[in-house]
């Protein structure tokens, strides 16, 4: 073996083989950032659809080739609602792998805490968003939150970790 195959057979998982392991042709992991932001024991979530489908998530998107995590979290919330935040520190890291063959999705979520003014108030701003405002912990829990961590976001109005969590895989 030359370096490129001994450096491919140590990313290989043991018992598989490379394209057991490879990602299918012209896919690979979306990495999204996402902003949290409480006030006063609420998290600004924001209502998104396909179809006739409606959810709800944390603002956020992709993070585009050369932008470092905390400039797309702040140009997404910019883009979205119109916020200028400021990013603080990692909370979360959430997996989304679609469970259906035919839907090829793979999302790593990043979870940061945000802090922006108090007076601001998110607007929508991209067509995406249907809406935006505040979740108290019962609409969290009610709400159909993707990727589903609605209890770990409840339970960040009450003290937010100390280091980030994985929260493994959630669709």
């Amino acid at each position: 073996m030359d370096g490129v195959d001994d450096a491919r057979a140590d990313l290989v998982p043991h018992g598989g083989d490379a394209a057991a392991s490879a990602p299918p042709s012209g896919h690979t992991p979306t990495i999204r950032v996402a902003g949290l932001l409480i006030h006063e024991e609420t998290i600004l979530m924001v209502e998104q659809g396909r179809g006739e489908e409606r959810y709800w998530l944390l603002p956020g998107g992709g993070v585009l080739f050369g932008e470092t995590l905390a400039d797309a979290l702040k140009r997404e919330l910019q883009e979205e609602l119109g916020l200028r935040v400021g990013v603080q520190q990692l909370v979360g890291i959430v997996e989304s792998i679609s469970p259906d063959p035919d839907y090829a999705k793979h999302v790593v979520h990043l979870i940061f805490a945000i802090s922006a003014p108090v007076e601001a108030l998110p607007e929508p701003r991209d067509e995406k968003v249907l809406a935006a405002r505040y979740l108290t912990e019962l609409e969290l829990r009610s709400a159909d939150v993707r990727p589903p961590v609605a209890e770990f976001l409840a339970a960040c109005t009450r003290e937010m970790p100390s280091a980030p969590h994985y929260l493994g895989r959630r669709w």
